[in-house]
């Protein structure tokens, strides 16, 4: 099974990368762990591509990263998708689990944005009904690679230090677990104890370390009973896609670690927002039933 705390932990977004290459067997490997593994829609098709930078970068300088920027790395890989229903948000699940496994690898990685997908595949001559979902890059970083604590095994007797002690190793700046899950309705602000004894603190603790967009961490949730519901903060985030692609990626870190530590877990896209009290400017996207 994989270790998606110490993943978590692990991994990092990388600007600057060695020309070193990656064995083609890696990419053979996640994409088979991708294709194999838990989605958020199986009724999306989705399919990846492994490109080197000889067969892509020319062709879509200037098309996509931040401000236009093309990150230089060895490899990148493409993700297409139906459009369907939530087709994003389970683009942003399913990327962010092969960014995860390459992590397995030792293989470093980078979300690039974009902002005309059809002019990208058009670029890359690629004819297809799919839409351009996710673009990430991929090789060995040329920074050293931190060094974290292990991460808490499933069933430890764990304190809320020791929790500490685990996810703010790279979680400087970010907002607490506090600031940004509540209890019953919008407001209330969570308490680390109960969210302990509801065997919740962990899942949250790894769920703040998701990346999002400009590290804006846009998403909040709400603990109703047997059941958390997410909500984004829309007025933070550039455009619709950056807010559906962070939502995928932090179901993926939420919803994964319950499936390790509690039970199995299953996310549910219903926008009702009724008696939360969530404010204007938050979409609620979902809710996880546990």
């Amino acid at each position: 099974m994989i270790d998606y705390k110490n993943l978590i932990l692990n991994s990092k977004s990388v600007r600057s990368f060695k020309e070193k290459e990656v064995e083609n067997r890696y990419f053979d490997e996640i994409k088979r762990f991708v294709e194999t593994s838990k989605v958020l829609v199986p009724e999306i098709d989705t399919e990846i591509s492994f490109y080197n930078k000889n067969e892509i970068y020319d062709k879509i300088d200037g098309l996509a990263g931040y401000n236009g920027f093309l990150i230089d790395s060895p490899h990148y890989m493409i993700m297409l998708s139906e459009e369907k229903d939530n087709y994003i948000e389970n683009a942003g699940y399913v990327a962010e689990k092969a960014r995860l496994k390459a992590t397995e690898f030792g293989i470093d990685s980078c979300w690039i944005t974009f902002s005309d997908g059809n002019a990208i595949l058009e670029k890359l001559g690629l004819l297809t009904d799919k839409k351009l979902v996710a673009l990430i890059a991929f090789g060995y970083a040329e920074e050293a690679k931190k060094k974290v604590v292990n991460a808490t095994k499933t069933g430890e007797n764990y304190s809320k230090s020791e929790m500490a002690k685990e996810s703010d190793v790279i979680a400087s700046g970010r907002k607490a677990v506090e600031e940004i899950v509540f209890m019953d309705k919008w407001g209330q602000n969570a308490d680390l104890e109960v969210l302990e004894e509801r065997a919740l603190l962990e899942a949250f603790s790894y769920a703040r370390l998701a990346p999002s967009a400009l590290n804006r961490q846009p998403w909040r949730f709400i603990v109703d009973g047997g059941k958390v519901v997410l909500a984004v903060d829309v007025e933070e985030l550039k455009n619709e896609y950056e807010g559906s692609i962070d939502s995928g990626i932090v179901m993926l870190y939420f919803g994964a670690i319950v499936d390790a530590t509690l039970m199995d877990s299953k996310w549910v896209f219903d926008a009702d927002a009724n008696g939360y009290d969530v404010p204007a400017g938050f979409k609620v996207v979902g809710y996880c039933k546990m």
